[in-house]
């Protein structure tokens, strides 16, 4: 008996052995494939499921059988949300960890037409460049779409609407390439042509294929007819098979490189409308050697169109890559197959593009709305995560997810520390993915709707638990009319467990004297989030600066009065110093959204002309309530050795105490010649504040009388007219060190 168990023994060691000496990669592969407008009443994967407790189960969605399959061993999560309702404000987000309405270019919450400046700064961290800090080799195909600077003649940024000031044989300026990516190939943005957007020739790395501009070709519908530059090949309908094409070769190449981890960014442009010029879908007959035209099904076995066809080619190219990295060898792990170490995602940049506005879609489960609203049907989108080995397959998540934040949950997977500068939305939502954590995930996310949902054009909602609080645009574009000069005013109101479709029982949403209360909390906790520039804790260590990090400083505007913040404290403190910026950018105005001139080039002007100021300012700390507590002069002309901020020592230190409200105010003279404008940091970087310190509001005293301090918005963006509120961060104070 015993010596027939041995050769099982010892092969039993054997394999120990093999396993020991063989141990899995710490980093695993990283597919990420998000679809483009596609809601989770898109696919089967979500057939029977609910979009909450009390919703009723989802009975009909298009057939999508590899996804379908995908889900039986992934995490399906049913609260997984876009970050906005639009393309371009999405990818922002998900790249950079950072909620879609902080860009600097926030106007333009997608980017319709034309050589759009880059939506994301030099000086954020992307979650690519994140990912090769780790070893990772990083390759983006498809729909970029969070804007790119094209070359003109003379080597500036492009600024022709028709691109008819592009030279196109020099190297883009700024693109995917320059934020992280090492291989490149797709397109600027959209590429149908109801748009009327983009040229219609490929990039690959940070160069056209196709650099003569002879050789091309014009297409175009609508204002622009026969006025949009294309390849003489181009074909909408081959750009999905070329796509895949381009992502299958760059999985095959790393079969042969062993000692790195990949990350693939694959974007595609389905479902996206991609209509020809004669108006019909440019549907591919064949994708992966699939027959896709006319082949999508229903899950009652009904016949979809056009635009249920490409949502099938979405699933036969997510087959595929599967397929791929189920044969593939890995390199990294001798003796087993690419797909058991690889992340793999699938999901979507926002909710479906076709339904009803303001009412219940199939396509989006059943819930309200669809893309470009602020509804459910918006934002919910379907997400799918396997990695074999670490998360439970076949596992329903409940909790709250934003593609926003994928960078914190991936940065916590490959064992990346985070900095303060990074990301900072983003929260690490790892521990629900691998079920450690039971309980609902409370905290905070915000979304960004460009459409409105519709009450006005550009709006907010937060979400915290249950409770969804949609806000009016005054946060997003204080220009416009309406809007509430910083004030965060809820508009609708629900409890999203007992209440997913969002039916309103009256006008202010749900039963406002239930809700009244926890909506304003939310509401003001969302303006909170807003001002303060940043959502996840960022472990500053306890210094003695107000701001740390100088870079925030779009200051002040040009009328009389006194400009600052409202703040409290977390802890009690005692003021030594206070101070405001000194460094004003006057010998040159603020750029225009589109100025960025070369990739050499800061996202900020740069610093011209003296370092000085024209007139003197005052600094004040005061609470709520009128009691000056501090005062100093900072005289024109006074030398300044603290760098950009000019500080002066108090007579005595003061002390803040807990619970109490502050003022910290600076003056401002209509005219004065100190300008501080340098408008493209203030909402593009986020301020680091001393982690003790809550900024709760801006805001404009003209009358002298502080109860009637005029609340300014967070952020006033690039508006070419110079909006006339400016976030101000003149005014600042030092502490003294804590023990």
């Amino acid at each position: 008996m015993i010596s027939k168990f041995v050769p099982f023994l010892l092969s039993f060691i054997f394999v120990l052995k093999v396993a020991a000496d063989n141990p899995r990669p710490d980093l695993p592969n990283i597919v990420f494939m998000m679809a483009d407008d596609m809601g989770i009443g898109d696919t089967s994967a979500y057939l029977g499921r609910k979009a909450s407790p009390h919703a009723g189960f989802i009975k009909k969605t298009l057939r999508t059988p590899n996804l379908e399959s995908f889900a039986e061993e992934a995490l399906v999560f049913t609260n997984a949300y876009a970050p906005a309702s639009m393309c371009s404000s999405t990818r922002y987000s998900l790249l950079t960890g950072r909620f879609a309405h902080r860009s600097y270019l926030k106007q333009q919450g997608w980017l319709p037409h034309g050589p759009n400046a880059p939506m994301i700064q030099r000086e954020l961290t992307t979650l690519p460049e994140m990912l090769i800090r780790k070893g990772y080799r990083t390759a983006a195909i498809g729909k970029y779409h969070v804007g790119m600077s094209f070359s003109d003649s003379f080597g500036k940024a492009a600024d022709d609407f028709d691109y008819h000031d592009v030279d196109f044989t020099k190297r883009i300026l700024d693109g995917p390439t320059h934020h992280g990516f090492e291989e490149f190939f797709g397109v600027p943005g959209n590429t149908e042509d109801p748009l009327d957007t983009e040229p219609r020739v490929f990039i690959r790395d940070d160069h056209w294929t196709l650099n003569d501009r002879k050789a091309m070709k014009y297409i175009g519908m609508k204002n622009r007819k026969n006025r949009i530059l294309a390849a003489p090949d181009w074909d909408l309908a081959k750009i999905g098979p070329t796509f895949l094409g381009e992502a299958l070769a760059f999985l095959k190449r790393q079969e042969s490189q062993s000692e790195s981890p990949f990350f693939l960014y694959y974007v595609p442009c389905a479902n996206h409308f991609q209509r020809n010029p004669g108006g019909d879908y440019a549907v591919p007959d064949v994708i992966a050697g699939v027959r896709i035209k006319d082949k999508s099904r229903y899950s009652d076995n009904s016949t979809g169109g056009d635009r249920e066809d490409m949502v099938l080619e979405n699933d036969v190219a997510f087959g595929a890559l599967i397929k791929s990295l189920r044969e593939m060898d890995d390199p990294r792990w001798p003796g087993h197959k690419m797909i058991e170490n690889t992340l793999v995602i699938f999901t979507s940049d926002n909710g479906p593009n076709v339904g009803d506005n303001l009412g219940w879609n199939p396509e989006s489960g059943g819930l309200r709305g669809k893309k470009a609203k602020i509804w459910e049907g918006g934002i919910r989108v379907p997400f799918l995560v396997s990695l074999p080995g670490r998360f439970e397959g076949g596992t329903e998540i409940d909790s709250i997810f934003s593609l926003t934040d994928l960078f914190a949950t991936l940065a916590s997977l490959t064992g990346y520390e985070l900095m303060p500068s990074e990301a900072q939305d983003s929260q690490d939502s790892l521990v629900y993915w691998e079920g450690a954590i039971k309980t609902p995930d409370t905290r905070p996310r915000v979304f960004f709707c460009h459409l409105g949902p519709p009450y006005s054009n550009d709006v907010l909602a937060i979400r915290k638990g249950n409770l969804k609080v949609i806000v009016d645009g005054g946060l997003v574009m204080p220009w416009g009319k309406g809007g509430q000069l910083g004030a965060s005013a809820p508009v609708e109101a629900y409890n999203l467990e007992a209440n997913a479709y969002e039916k309103q029982k009256n006008k202010g949403g749900e039963d406002k004297e239930e809700l009244a209360k926890e909506t304003l909390a939310l509401a003001e906790e969302l303006l909170k989030i807003h001002n303060r520039g940043h959502a996840r804790k960022l472990n500053l260590k306890v210094g003695n600066d107000l701001i740390y990090d100088p870079g925030w400083h779009n200051l002040r505007n040009d009328l009389d009065g006194e400009i600052g913040f409202q703040f409290s404290v977390e802890k009690a403190q005692s003021v030594t110093h206070l101070g405001m910026w000194v460094a004003p950018d006057s010998a040159r105005p603020a750029r225009r959204a589109r100025a960025v001139g070369s990739e050499l080039d800061r996202d900020r002007p740069a610093r011209e002309g003296r370092n000085t100021l024209s007139t003197n300012h005052v600094v004040r700390l005061v609470t709520l309530e009128g009691k000056e507590l501090a005062r100093v002069e900072i005289v024109r002309g006074e030398k300044n050795k603290n760098g950009e901020f000019h500080y002066k020592e108090l007579s005595h230190s003061v002390n803040l105490l807990v619970g109490t409200k502050y003022f910290l105010l600076q003056s401002t003279k209509q005219f004065d010649g100190d300008p501080f404008r340098d408008p493209a940091s203030f909402d593009g970087l986020s301020p680091l504040i001393h982690p003790q310190f809550c900024i709760e509001r801006s805001v404009l005293i003209q009358s002298g009388d502080l109860k009637k301090a005029r609340l300014i918005p967070a952020f006033a963006d690039l508006h070419e007219a110079f909006s006339q509120f400016r976030l101000p961060v003149g005014p600042s104070l030092k502490v003294k060190s804590q023990k």
